[in-house]
Formats: C-alpha cells, structure tokens, sequence
C-alpha cells in the first residue's frame, strides 16, 4: 500500500510548498532587496522543478514582444563599442523570470486575489513602519545588519525622508506605488461592506503619508495621474470616490509638514530641477553620438563621462533619469521601438483582462494592477526605474499575474490547462 499513498503527499507537500512561496515572494514587495532576490531564486528554484516534471514548456502571449526585445539587445551589443561589456549587463535580466514564475505558479483567481491581499497589507506595515521612520529616524533595514543609519534629514522642516526598508526613498516610493494603486482601486469598487473600506482607508492613508515622506516627487505626480486614470476607466459614478480621495490626499499633503509642501511646491521649478534637465541633455548628447544601435546594454556606465563632463551642473549620472532615454542611449532607436512593442503590448494584454473579467474583487484588483504599471511607466519619465531591481521585480510579478488573469478570464483553468501544462503535471 505504500507506493500508492506516496504520489498523494507528494503532491500535498508540492501544493504546500508552491502556495508557502508565492506567498513569501510576495510578501517581499516593500521588503529589502535581499528578502525579495532570496524568495524569487526559490520561486524559480520550485519553477525548473515543475517544469522538469511537467516535461513541458509553457507558453505565454508575450513570447513574441519578449523575443523581439532581447533580438534588438543583442544586435545593440554586437555593434556595440565593447561588446563583452554589454554582455556582462545581461545578468540583470534575470528578474524577468519572476514574471514566467508568477504566470506558471499561480493556478486560479483565488490565488491570484490572496498573494495581492498579502503585498497590499505587508504594503502598509512598511507604510506605518515609513511614518515613524520619519518621525524618529530608525532604519531597521540597515540596524539589523550592523550598519549606521544612512536616513537622509529633510534639508527644509524637519524629520528624516523615508524610505522603509528599500535603500531610498526613491527606490520606496516607486515600489509602493504598485501597492497604492491596488488599495486604491480596491477600496473605491463597489460591493465593498463599512468595514472592509475603513480598513482598506487607513491602510490607503498609511500609504500616502509615507509616499509624501518619500519626498519623490515623481511618484506624486504618477499617483495623482492614476486617480484621473481610474476615474476615466470606471465612468462618472467612480468620480465622487476619486475626487475625495484626492481631497484626502491634498489635505494629508497640508498637514505632512512644511518641508513635504517645500518639495512639491518645487516640483515644476526649472531652476530646482536643472540637474535632471542636465543630465537628459547630456543622455540626448549620447543618442546623436550613436541614434541608431546605441552603446549597446549594460555599458552605459563605460562611456557616459565624457558627455557629463559637457554639463557641470549635473550632479547625479547613474543612469539617464528616464527609462525610454535610458533604453534609446543603451540599445539605439531599434531597442527603443522593440521596448516600446514590448511595453505597449503587456499594457494591451493587462487591458484586456481588466475589460474581460466580471467578479470582484478581482475586477478591481486587476485594475489595480494596471493602474501599478501604468504609474511605473509615468515614474519612468523622471528615473531609470526599469533598471531598479527592487521595482523592476514588482513590475515583473505584476506582468506574471496579469497573464494569469487573462488565462483566468479565457477558461483556461476552468479546461484544466495553463498554456499546455495540465495541473496534474504541474504538481
């Protein structure tokens, strides 16, 4: 009797172990790069094993735009001035996979509304972690491993510029927006009983706050886009929502300090900001040099000085500050289109599952999850957030459950299959 007995706890042990880590990794979202990198390598770790004994490879309607973009890479590296150097940036790209994981892993709409519920609410006890973070100038992150705090005071009023447990708070508040934008979304869709909104509402709330202590200005503007977004999407009945929450958030913005209403009052000021409009010009300086194959990925850091050197007032040139010049500098005009292929059609595929599906909440979390990547693109206008591992593994997972919830929305769970894998397989 023990051969027959054994292949029913292996797959309960399998079941246990698939769930425990999608739920782990994401729980990672607002958590340190270490906690995130440490539970996507055993997501994939438990990946190639179901792969291996699916004996099947999964297929996914991103294949194409994904095929098109490394194709436009590699041609950007061989032209490049130092290819070997480029190659040596491909290994970043391993956090595309999160997206493959999260699309193979997750099995049905209920999973798919339990791992959002665990990143929204871990979202907002790093949010009230961020706030007293603030306030007191703890830095967990750093203490625990034996380091000084590096918080950074705020150069006007007073407290510390938050960053939860990222390592800034730029780095926070583009990770916290994919969060933002699902409780948001969550808690402005109907069906939704007084409790459930009051709690959705002080999470929401702990989240603003700490995106405004973030000092990120960018990802003010990103989220103030995506209120405006979701009122377009959901029609004039969403309108009354939308605009209390942006009178919430102009009176959170009041009441946050002087040096937050500092900040965003110089948000549209040339003068404050002639470090960033040096730095692009210097990056459009880079493009005319090579329009076409660019310098080829991951060697931007090989050849940038001599262009920064044109701009003295540039004080910052990590990257370009924007994720469309950053890809044109990289990998020329043919990576940017085969970018923009790429970006244009995970946004099409994340429409089409929002416009498909009918239940909440799922409904709404998907448009939660939409409303997340179109912030990220918006943020990407001022950072190079793309090449930000902490968001860029968030913006992946994002993608990942969006195929799912397109194949959710197809039948496809209903038929027993995930793109040519049967679940029998899979476990």
């Amino acid at each position: 009797m023990a051969p027959v007995q054994t292949q029913p706890r292996r797959h309960q042990w399998d079941e246990s172990l698939r769930v425990g880590l999608l739920v782990v990794f994401f729980a990672t979202w607002n958590l340190p790069i270490a906690f995130q990198q440490t539970a996507l390598g055993c997501l994939l770790a438990f990946l190639g094993y179901t792969l291996w004994q699916a004996r099947s490879i999964p297929r996914t309607p991103l294949l194409c735009p994904i095929l098109l973009f490394f194709g436009a890479l590699l041609v950007s590296t061989v032209l490049s001035p130092d290819p070997l150097q480029s190659f040596s940036g491909y290994r970043k790209m391993w956090l595309m996979a999160g997206g493959l994981a999260v699309f193979v892993l997750v099995r049905d709409r209920r999973e798919v509304e339990n791992v959002l519920t665990v990143a929204v609410w871990v979202a907002g006890a790093v949010a009230a972690y961020s706030i007293v973070q603030h306030f007191t100038g703890i830095d967990l992150a750093r203490t625990l491993v034996g380091k000084e705090s590096n918080l950074d005071p705020f150069w006007f009023g007073h407290g510390y510029r938050a960053k939860g447990l990222h390592p800034s708070g730029i780095t926070y508040a583009h990770a916290l927006l994919f969060p933002l934008g699902l409780i948001t979304a969550w808690g402005l869709s109907p069906g939704r009983s007084k409790t459930q909104r009051l709690m959705l509402g002080v999470g929401w709330a702990l989240m603003v706050f700490a995106l405004f202590f973030s000092l990120t200005r960018g990802i003010w503007v990103a989220y103030g886009v995506l209120l405006v977004v979701y009122g377009l999407v959901r029609g004039r009945r969403a309108w009354p929502g939308v605009v209390g929450a942006a009178a919430v958030c102009g009176l959170i913005f009041v009441i946050a300090g002087e040096g937050v209403r500092e900040r965003g009052g110089s948000t549209f000021d040339l003068q404050a900001n002639i470090d960033r409009s040096q730095t692009w010009l210097a990056n459009l300086d880079m493009i005319k040099e090579r329009p076409l194959t660019g310098w080829g990925f991951g060697n931007y850091k090989q050849f940038r000085e001599a262009f920064y050197q044109r701009y003295p007032k540039t004080r910052t040139n990590a990257h370009a500050h924007n994720n469309f010049l950053q890809m044109w500098v990289d990998a020329g005009l043919i990576g940017l289109a085969a970018f923009l292929f790429l970006i244009g059609s995970i946004l099409a595929m994340g429409w089409r599952a929002y416009a498909r599906q009918r239940a909440e909440p799922l409904k709404s979390l998907t448009l939660g999850c939409w409303l997340g990547m179109v912030g990220f693109l918006i943020g990407g206008l001022t950072q190079y957030n793309w090449g930000d591992a902490e968001v860029a593994l968030v913006w992946w997972a994002t993608v990942g459950l969006m195929l799912r919830v397109s194949d959710c929305v197809e039948g496809t769970d209903k038929e027993g299959l995930v793109r040519g894998i049967s679940p029998d397989k899979l476990t």
